[in-house]
């Protein structure tokens, strides 16, 4: 943990350096501020004498990424972390200790060295922090890690993949390592990791490592998949694009100028699926971002006709299957 106790305060000589700095402050509104912009914007509740904090932040830029060093210096606990930020963290206690809540009734204490995976783009979240507290934290978007899932394994992740909420790493795990690799590389090559391909790198590297520890913990492995061929590809691409239109198999086949046997065989063969159990799935994520991003008044209702929903108990019932929660449910929140 010597690495990770100096991220983005120590450079490469062992010398302390502000280069990463963002903010130190007593101040609340002043800090509010760059957690919007580091992370996303959430509600504070600070300890029972509300206390002003003795904060502290650092953060860089690994690709679309962000690595930070923070710590409030008094107790605080965190909720409504917005969920049309689109990001997720993983949050790893580097001193004092840190509870995240991953249900109601049920919380996960994260030790020196142990970590917390959550997407909070895709679920509720919640923590409490000691006074002691600092952690070092990477915030990904959820869209970048999505993409790599479909890289890695051929076909879009399980939506109880991106909902489970879990604890990972550990004193000598490959996660606490990559970390410490992180941080030693943005210590000795900044400029590289902020302008040039390490940082890409870096990024796949530590994405690819959230999802191998969330599909084994979470136990959302992926399937067995083979290179999909181009006409499969391209149907996915049309689906994603005119799914607000809810297409026919017959016009998503004509589009791509395969047969409708031939593209419904290659979708079973290839994603283990039908095109249209694919559209439909994509079809519910894009109601879903359309219900985190009404304006004021909107309702369930005018939103699902919008996506072509006749049936609203039909499109309740199949949203609360996919995404554990009725839509208006989401829509109050």
């Amino acid at each position: 943990m010597e690495s990770l106790s100096g991220a983005l305060v120590v450079d490469a000589g062992g010398a302390m350096t502000d280069r990463h700095r963002l903010i130190t402050t007593c101040d609340f509104d002043q800090l509010e501020v760059f957690t919007r912009r580091v992370y996303m914007p959430y509600r504070v509740h600070p300890g029972p004498r509300c206390m002003a904090p003795d904060a502290d932040l650092h953060a860089v830029a690994i690709g679309q990424m962000t690595l930070s060093r923070f710590s409030y210096g008094i107790p605080v606990h965190l909720s409504d972390f917005f969920q049309q930020a689109g990001v997720g963290m993983v949050l790893t206690t580097i001193r004092g200790v840190a509870r995240h809540w991953s249900s109601a009734r049920t919380a996960v204490d994260t030790a020196v060295g142990e970590s917390f995976l959550v997407d909070t783009s895709r679920t509720d979240y919640q923590a409490s922090f000691n006074e002691d507290h600092l952690q070092v934290n990477v915030t990904f978007p959820h869209d970048c890690l999505e993409r790599l899932y479909l890289r890695w394994a051929g076909h879009p992740a399980e939506a109880r993949l991106w909902t489970s909420k879990l604890a990972i790493g550990g004193r000598a795990s490959a996660w606490n390592a990559l970390l410490e690799y992180c941080c030693r590389c943005v210590a000795e090559f900044p400029r590289q990791v902020a302008e040039g391909p390490l940082g890409r790198h870096l990024e796949e590297m530590l994405g690819m490592q959230m999802l191998m520890e969330w599909s084994a913990r979470a136990g959302v492995a992926p399937r067995p998949s083979t290179p999909a061929p181009r006409h499969v590809l391209q149907a996915e691409h049309y689906m994603r694009e005119h799914a607000r239109q809810a297409p026919t198999v017959g016009e998503v086949a004509q589009a791509v100028g395969v047969s409708v046997r031939g593209l419904s065989s290659a979708f079973r063969h290839f994603r283990r699926t039908t095109p249209m159990a694919f559209l439909r799935e994509v079809r519910l994520d894009g109601v879903r971002h359309a219900l985190i991003a009404a304006p004021e008044g909107a309702t369930v209702a005018s939103i699902a006709e919008q996506w072509g929903y006749a049936n609203l108990g039909a499109f309740a019932a199949r949203f609360r299957e996919r995404f554990g929660e009725y839509p208006s449910t989401l829509l109050r929140r």
